[in-house]
Order: structure tokens, then sequence, then C-alpha cells
């Protein structure tokens, strides 16, 4: 049986569990530059795609205030995926990986959106780069692979989906919103890998192999999905409920 394992986004998770320890009884205020969504506004989806762009662009550089570093490199520790069987067998792990381009995100639709659940659907146009290190080994379809060194990933158009729900929780007399469930999904137009140093360093069986995984990309994705799906829902979730336990609920959406 087939295993796809991650180790957690561990930096977030810590800012996050930090956050609440230290500042639990000190409150913030919505950064002025970003933009608030009455619930009574009849235009309140399209208030919302302005909203949420904004602070995505604003957190690529961090916001000390709220306890968040810079998210745009998006940094993990470590994705790992353990695929024990069928056509991609592989151990891969990513390792120190940074994820470029997210600041450039656009929601192009919000389907559902009532502050008790959502449903969005965003692209990052271009390119979002996947830069760390790994070391993998196994099989993809009939060729044996194995190395470690540095990888580049690419993905063209990286298209994503979102579902989530938002409760209501009381943190002194204040409510504020928490996301309970946060459910990510993604398609690529395409994906490009450069993995340096594979085969001990053999250039000439180097070179073939990042041309055989180019040319079966979507075959490898399918793979590797499940690992990043997992990793970005949890940042992504992570960096939501930071903003939220730090800003009351009638802050960020007045009545």
């Amino acid at each position: 049986m087939s295993s796809t394992c991650v180790s957690t986004y561990v930096i977030y998770t810590l800012i996050f569990t930090i956050n609440i320890l230290t500042y639990q009884t000190q409150a913030s205020k919505l950064p002025k530059t970003w933009k608030t969504c009455r619930i009574s506004d009849p235009n309140m989806k399209a208030c919302l795609k302005d909203a949420i762009e904004d602070a995505v662009h604003d957190l690529a550089n961090g916001n000390p205030s709220l306890g968040i570093l810079p998210m745009d490199p998006l940094h993990f520790n470590k994705i790992s995926i353990d695929q024990g069987s069928g056509p991609v067998s592989i151990k891969l792990d990513l390792i120190d990986l940074d994820v470029i381009g997210i600041k450039n995100v656009k929601l192009t639709t919000i389907k559902k959106f009532d502050w008790k659940e959502g449903e969005l659907e965003g692209i990052v146009p271009g390119k979002l780069v996947l830069d760390g290190k790994y070391k993998i080994d196994g099989k993809v379809l009939v060729l044996p692979i194995k190395g470690d060194g540095h990888c580049r990933i690419t993905a063209d158009n990286f298209k994503m989906e979102v579902k989530a729900k938002v409760k209501n929780v009381d943190k002194k007399g204040k409510v504020h919103y928490e996301i309970t469930v946060f459910d990510f999904d993604f398609t690529v137009d395409k994906l490009h890998f450069q993995f340096d140093n594979l085969f001990n360093g053999d250039k000439a069986l180097g070179d073939n192999m990042n041309v055989f995984l180019n040319e079966n990309w979507k075959e490898i994705i399918t793979e590797l999905k499940p690992a990043i799906v997992q990793a970005f829902g949890t940042a992504f979730r992570n960096i939501g409920n930071i903003v939220f336990s730090k800003v009351p609920a009638d802050q960020i959406s007045p009545p």
C-alpha cells in the first residue's frame, strides 16, 4: 500500500503556538492598509476579493505586529513523499524548500462566503517556483532514480481551490474567527523539474532523467500532490488563524 506523509509546516506551526502563548493577553488592530468588508454589504464578494488579495500581498513581506514572518518565499523545513507502489514508486524528501510567487495570487471566483464557510478559487499566474534541496530513491515508471542535491520545480499557472469553515470563539469578551476546516487543492498547466546531482553527479544520466521527468510530469504530479496539498493547506490555515487570533471579528467584518 502506498502512503504519503508530510513533515508539517514546522515554522508557521511554531509561530502560531508562540503567538498564542506570548500574546494571548494582547490584541492587534487590522493593518490600516487592509480593506474591511461589511457583512451587510450587498457586494461583499467583490469586496472580499480585493481584501484577500491585498492581505496576501501585504503578508508577503511579513507583519511583525501580527507575528507573521514573510510568506513569499513561503518556507517549508521538509515535505516527504513515500510512495511504495504504482508506476511512480519513490521516496522523496524536499528539504529547506522555498515557495516563490505566492504574492502574485489573484482570486478568480468566490463561490460562497458567509463567515461560516466559504469556497474560493484563485491562480498564481505565470510561475510558482519551489526551490530547495532534495533526496530521492526509487523508480519513475520503468526507470530507476536516485540522487540528492539542489532542486527546482516550476509550476505554470498554479490554480488553487479552497473550501473552509469558520467558527466564532470568545477571547476575553471579544468575538474572534477561527478556521476549523481548510481543504486545499490545486492544478497546474504544466510542471518543470530540475534535479541536480542525480546518479552521483553523472551528467549524461542526470540530464536524460530530467528530460524524462519533464515529459512525464502528469504522472509524477499525481504522486507529489497529496503531500503538497497537505503542506500548503496546513500553512495557510495557520497563517489565517494567526491573524484571526489577534484581530477581533468586528474589525475584520463590521456589521
